[in-house]
């Protein structure tokens, strides 16, 4: 089994599935496979991943840690090895005023003495894949408790947006990964809190930070959905392209639906 680590984590080498990959294979099969397996896919990043990735950087490993790897750029190019840390300087402002937001919060200093940005793998034969494996931002286990925290961005964090921000983005699941990689890690563990600690990306420079506990309820309904998944994984041979026919009709918009 292949010990994973910083340099090898984000690399095909890595045949273990994260949270991301069983995303991508809930999309589409063939794309999974040609981007994950094969590797003839790269992956897309945006502004906002950029942002969210240097906001990780400087609040779980430090801002000397940041400046080391981060720098401004009038231009970025594409096409250098060290895209992904070069700034302009209006990202780089808004990094910064993020990171100090979130550093004046007591919710921030009760951090200390969590865990951050460790890698956790569970080795488990799941078809052609080695295991399962992610990162979670921060977590802590004392005795039979863990709590897991995830920092995030978001445009508009207020409650009842930010939960259909965490159903479109996989947040639920992604803490529903994360309670399985501590709990084959850890096994001592039987009480679990799952939490997110959100600031805001405004224009105004305010940054709102909140927290937020996730519904035990609802993360346990996606660890059931992707127990699921695994065993369909572990079934797969050939990684086809999505086909509809019209035996899978879905009639929407019945009179008793919700929305």
């Amino acid at each position: 089994m292949t010990k994973l680590t910083q340099r090898n984590y984000f690399t095909t080498k890595n045949q273990y599935l994260s949270n991301s990959k069983l995303k991508d294979y809930a999309k589409d099969k063939h794309y999974f496979y040609q981007k994950h397996v094969l590797g003839n896919i790269e992956q897309k990043k945006t502004d906002a991943l950029f942002i969210g990735s240097a906001v990780d950087c400087w609040l779980t490993s430090g801002e000397k840690k940041f400046r080391e790897k981060y720098y401004i750029v009038s231009r970025r190019t594409t096409n250098s090895p060290d895209y992904e840390f070069q700034l302009n300087q209006t990202m780089y402002d808004s990094v910064e005023k993020m990171c100090r937001k979130i550093e004046s919060q007591t919710a921030y200093t009760q951090l200390r003495g969590f865990k951050a940005q460790q890698i956790l793998q569970v080795d488990r034969k799941i078809g052609i894949f080695e295991g399962l494996c992610g990162i979670p931002d921060w977590f802590k286990v004392k005795d039979d408790h863990c709590i897991i925290v995830d920092l995030k961005t978001a445009e508009n964090a207020l409650q009842t947006k930010y939960h259909y921000k965490c159903l479109e983005y996989g947040y639920y699941q992604q803490q529903a990964m994360y309670r399985i990689l501590v709990q084959a890690n850890y096994p001592e563990v039987k009480i679990f809190e799952h939490r997110h600690l959100v600031v805001e990306k405004d224009p105004d420079g305010i940054n709102n930070v909140f927290v937020y506990k996730l519904s035990e309820a609802r993360v346990l309904e996606e660890v059931d959905e992707i127990e699921k998944l695994l065993l369909e994984i572990a079934e797969e041979k050939k990684f086809l392209p999505r086909n509809v026919s019209w035996d899978d009709v879905i009639t929407i918009g019945e009179i008793n639906e919700d929305f």
